[in-house]
């Protein structure tokens, strides 16, 4: 787990270090498509069913990483933290309705306190204008947005993939994604020469942010061998704390009541796991 935290953690700073003064898509393909490479260990966990399962949902992921990736490069890393983790509302409420899990008053006000703890990410006099604060920016209202398509996405991964190997899945959804995202820029007139120029710029951040986005997820699998969902989860949103850190002394940013926020964020992830 703690592996886990301080690679999610570096992971967002990774990710700003690429977006920043790149396309879209194109910064979205090198961050995801790194992350497929890193999984080379693991290529021949990948089978026919895998990719056919992966199609799926790498659909949705697509959009909703690309949509990340564009928040990473809009707003501020100890904004982005965060927001990411509101996948957790979405979830919850996608769950009950979708997979029939329980909807208990105690994740209701796990849910309502994550939410009002974003007020703090873009503090203003009162809640009504952090609450706005937030939606004039179009970096957090992306990442947002990625964070409903992410919950849809894995109440998919739960009804599809309960017979298939996690990490052979996981390597087929990077293949996708990156694949899908690829198409995307393509389509949008991005230029070959971008792909190489962001490749030839910012190698080192695109090998870091891969392996850090690619072996949390392989460090999750391991501490589920010691956890259950629900302590690994809640534990998992530490991240948030590492990366407030980092973008502190790397990115220089200001973090001041923001980690408020990030608190507030992880005591309602514990009372909805």
């Amino acid at each position: 787990m703690t592996i886990r935290i301080v690679l999610l953690g570096y992971e967002r700073i990774a990710g700003n270090r690429i977006s920043k003064g790149s396309p879209t898509f194109v910064a979205a393909w090198g961050f995801f498509f790194f992350s497929f490479l890193s999984f080379f260990p693991f290529f021949n966990y990948i089978t026919k069913e895998i990719l056919l399962l992966s199609l799926i949902s790498g659909t949705i992921y697509s959009v909703s990483f690309s949509l990340y990736t564009y928040a990473l490069g809009h707003e501020d890393a100890s904004v982005i933290a965060p927001l990411y983790n509101l996948n957790a509302v979405f979830l919850v409420v996608l769950s009950a309705i979708f997979l029939g899990e329980e909807f208990s008053l105690k994740r209701l006000i796990g849910a309502l306190l994550m939410i009002y703890g974003v007020s703090y990410l873009k503090k203003g006099d009162n809640i009504a204008i952090s609450y706005k604060n937030i939606f004039k920016s179009k970096g957090a209202v992306a990442m947002i947005l990625a964070s409903i398509l992410m919950a849809v996405g894995r109440i998919i991964d739960r009804k599809i993939t309960i017979d298939v190997s996690p990490i052979g899945y996981s390597v087929g959804i990077y293949l996708v994604i990156s694949l899908y995202i690829l198409l995307y820029g393509l389509v949008r007139k991005n230029k070959p020469i971008e792909y190489v120029g962001l490749v030839r710029e910012k190698w080192l951040y695109l090998i870091l942010g891969g392996i850090c986005n690619a072996y949390s997820y392989v460090a999750l699998l391991k501490a589920f061998n010691y956890f259950g969902v629900s302590v690994a989860e809640p534990l998992s949103m530490l991240s948030v704390f590492v990366t407030m850190f980092f973008a502190k002394v790397f990115l220089k940013e200001k973090i001041g009541v923001r980690v408020i926020a990030a608190v507030l964020l992880f005591f309602g992830s514990v009372l909805i796991y």
